[in-house]
């Protein structure tokens, strides 16, 4: 009799810790698909990107590339075109803060204004930030 009462509490042990991993799993994913659609929508909001084919995985967009994950490692190249007005020329339109997991932004020669973005030096995974032929003022300090 004790070793049915040992085996039914070892069972429920069991099932709750597999319920604790199927639990922990499903936030992570949620928690990854929240972080991806932020950067969707990052994009989106800068108005670099705001077209009617845009609707598709931003990771297919012209000067996007991502990770295995879906996110976003590199922003901009030479199929990125330069934004078509003045207002859309801020360097400020692109919250740097939305990718985490940026790598590598190009944006050289796209004709942009303002001030670089402090918040860059958040993005821990960035190893080149190229932005010369602009018309950017202020200096960075890491």
């Amino acid at each position: 009799m004790s070793y049915l009462r040992h085996l039914n509490l070892n069972q429920s042990i069991m099932g709750n810790g597999v319920c604790s991993l199927l639990l922990m799993a499903f936030c992570m994913m949620a928690e990854l698909a929240y972080s991806i659609n932020q950067e969707r929508q990052a994009l989106l909001h800068s108005g670099w990107w705001n077209d009617n084919r845009n609707i598709s995985n931003h990771c297919d967009w012209d000067g996007i590339s991502c990770n295995e994950g879906g996110n976003v490692i590199i922003i901009g190249g030479s199929s990125m075109r330069i934004p078509s007005s003045k207002e859309l020329l801020s360097i400020e339109k692109l919250n740097v803060t939305a990718f985490p997991s940026l790598e590598y932004r190009n944006l050289d020669g796209m004709g942009l204004r303002g001030s670089i973005p402090t918040e860059i030096s958040t993005l821990t995974n960035l190893t080149y930030f190229i932005l010369s032929h602009n018309h950017l003022h202020d200096v960075i300090s890491f």
